[in-house]
């Protein structure tokens, strides 16, 4: 007679709990080393857009002999920028067709107001229902940090807003600008050379202007979208009050604040805020991508010293850009 052992085998609770442990383990290790990846490729991308955009500008350049101004302000100058509270068009608007938007650039009237839907708050232009407004008032991916989740568009209480308009979307990349212009207009061609930067509303810079030279002078640097506790970055399409451009020594570059409650909206649940309108950030650990002149992107620490950012700002000081 055959006996057969009935005996059922299986996992014991330790052994389960053990197994599960050794798959929770594998997981935080692994987890890491995945968002790392996620992050390397976020940043890849981000760098390559910044590349693009200097090509855009290398190619306006061939195209028209000059760079374009970091500010399209037509009719408003005379005026005082900062009583209207609006600097009117972003020159981004002008790299459109070298960025694959000839479609939406030729849309674009350039005798009206960028920024304002309405029946014209003096002294825009009125725009009416086929305003610029409605054109630009779209995200447009090239202008977008892949690392920066948002929030693209500034609260409707903001005084920051826009005239008349509604989530205008943000953009991660924008010019270096002379810093204190954002209550006076065409400034650049009578600012003494040694104080110019290549980019300003009404600038006309032109690569034999930049003495120091092209591989030692700041194009485009990043920002967040986040911003500010003390007025506001621009959106790609127009510009509003303070919402001049991006300097590497105005302000430290990353300087952010937690005092969100200073910001319309009140939002307090978002990574912290830059402190500061004009302020050059990233979501990037440690730092930020700068376009150069020479159309190379290299990336930034948030500790470089102030020197070599005022130096890189500026087209023809005359000084020594050190390692950075």
């Amino acid at each position: 007679m055959i006996y057969q052992d009935k005996t059922r085998k299986g996992f014991t609770l330790i052994e389960l709990l053990v197994v599960i442990a050794i798959i929770a383990i594998l997981i935080a290790l692994l987890l890491p080393a995945v968002q790392q990846a996620r992050e390397a490729a976020r940043r890849s991308d981000c760098r390559n857009k910044m590349k693009q955009l200097g090509l855009a500008l290398h190619n306006y350049l061939e195209t028209h002999s000059v760079l374009p101004p970091s500010a399209v302000a037509k009719g408003l100058c005379s005026t005082g920028v900062a009583a209207s509270n609006t600097l009117n068009g972003n020159g981004l608007v002008l790299l459109l067709p070298y960025l694959d938007q000839s479609a939406l650039y030729n849309q674009l009237n350039f005798s009206l107001a960028f920024d304002d839907y309405g029946a014209g708050s003096a002294p825009l232009p009125s725009g009416g229902a086929t305003s610029n407004a409605d054109l630009v008032n779209r995200r447009m991916t090239i202008f977008n940090c892949p690392s920066d989740p948002g929030p693209q568009g500034i609260p409707s209480s903001s005084s920051y807003m826009l005239p008349g308009g509604s989530n205008e979307h943000r953009t991660n990349y924008d010019f270096i600008v002379y810093r204190l212009t954002y209550n006076n207009c065409h400034g650049w061609t009578s600012r003494a050379a040694s104080q110019r930067t290549m980019f300003e509303d009404g600038s006309k810079c032109r690569p034999r202007d930049v003495t120091d030279g092209m591989s030692n002078t700041a194009m485009m640097a990043e920002t967040r979208q986040a911003c500010c506790g003390n007025g506001a970055n621009a959106n790609w399409g127009g510009r509003g009050y303070t919402q001049i451009g991006l300097s590497l020594s105005g302000v430290t570059p990353n300087r952010t604040t937690r005092n969100s409650s200073s910001y319309p909206g009140g939002v307090k649940d978002f990574a912290p805020w830059l402190g500061d309108w004009n302020t050059t950030g990233s979501l990037h650990v440690g730092g930020l991508h700068v376009l150069l002149g020479d159309g190379a992107v290299r990336f930034m620490g948030d500790n470089t010293d102030y020197s070599i950012r005022l130096n890189l700002d500026r087209i023809a000081d005359g000084n020594v850009i050190g390692e950075w």
